[in-house]
């Protein structure tokens, strides 16, 4: 077990980003963390290429996360929440201290050199955040040198201006196509090779759907949501998936939410980027996936599970999401386990 950093507990966190080798104009991430048992966290950084890095976080609620962290050279860091809550107060990133709120569906941005703070956890729900670093110049080639793609925050970095004066966070949230290729990403099939190529195909997925999720052309025109409407929009996903097999009608959904049914459609697309029962019927692809591979569940008790009466409808839902029928999945999955 490795020894705790601070004082009063906390684990740390030391993360570096740089170039080390002349053959490559790409760096390469140096992380070390002490503090944490292995029964309670894990941190993985998985190379996929020079440049571009996915690392899968872990925190056990057993044991409240207090986490310090230090950032020397960074990346630009995407930030993919799918359970848990947690909150973060960085200093460097601003003239004052400044603090970030993060919980399942979340989707977080950064370019954070020469920052540190601490993070907590809030709640009681484990927490599980897959990241993804790609060097600002592997971005700028990968976009074509188009950097006109880009927020335009994101331009002196990725064309290799990046000053610290360009520091920046953005939180948003997570569109289901990106949660799915996150998933795909914790829960890969293949050993060796194969899984090297399956991982850099989905962190290369995952980058893409980003980029597009960013790009200026592709923001929804007219006044922004206030916080407390987009609050709106959270609980009424909250109370969408709450029950699979007898889900709420729109009405039902404006009327425990206080929201307009127009506004609540609106939302929907600004905030999860789909219509209201397009991720619902995402979300019950995720959780069937989710039984399916745990070999807990077989196909029919699976459909039945997130509401679908009709097997045959299921499996042509679930073949529509992934691309392979659900008892393919059901039958690897039992083999392994």
């Amino acid at each position: 077990m490795l020894q705790q950093r601070s004082e009063d507990g906390a684990a740390f966190l030391f993360s570096d980003y740089r170039k080390t080798s002349e053959a490559s104009p790409y760096g390469e991430i140096a992380s070390s963390m002490a503090g944490l048992s292995e029964e309670y966290a894990s941190y993985e950084v998985i190379p996929i290429r020079r440049g571009l890095h996915v690392t899968v976080s872990r925190f056990s609620a057993r044991r409240p996360l207090v986490l310090d962290f230090e950032i020397a050279g960074a990346p630009i860091d995407f930030e993919y929440w799918l359970s848990g809550a947690g909150q973060c107060r960085m200093q460097g990133m601003n003239p004052a201290p400044s603090v970030f709120r993060s919980s399942a569906g979340a989707a977080n941005a950064s370019y954070a050199p020469n920052t540190s703070g601490r993070c907590e956890a809030v709640g009681d729900t484990d927490i599980c955040i897959v990241g993804l670093s790609v060097d600002p110049s592997l971005l700028y080639s990968l976009v074509g040198e188009d950097a006109s793609c880009l927020p335009p925050r994101f331009r002196p970095i990725a064309e290799g201006e990046g000053r610290d004066k360009d520091k920046f966070s953005v939180t948003g949230s997570l569109p289901p196509a990106m949660q799915a290729a996150c998933h795909q990403i914790l829960s890969c099939p293949f050993d060796g090779e194969c899984r090297e190529l399956f991982l850099e195909s989905k962190a290369l997925e995952l980058l893409c759907l980003q980029v597009n999720a960013l790009a200026p052309a592709h923001r929804e025109i007219g006044r922004p949501f206030a916080p407390h409407e987009t609050d709106r929009i959270h609980s009424a996903r909250d109370s969408l998936v709450a029950d699979l097999k007898n889900p709420p009608s729109i009405a039902t959904l404006a009327r425990q939410t206080g929201i307009n049914e127009t506004k609540l459609k609106e939302g929907f697309r600004r905030v999860y980027g789909t219509t209201v029962f397009g991720y619902l019927r995402r979300h019950k692809m995720e959780v069937a996936r989710a039984f399916l591979e745990a070999g807990e569940k077989n196909v029919s008790e699976a459909a039945y599970d997130v509401g679908y009466v009709n097997v045959s409808h299921f499996i042509c839902a679930y073949r529509k999401a992934f691309g392979v029928n659900p008892g393919e999945v059901a039958r690897q999955c039992r083999a392994v386990f």
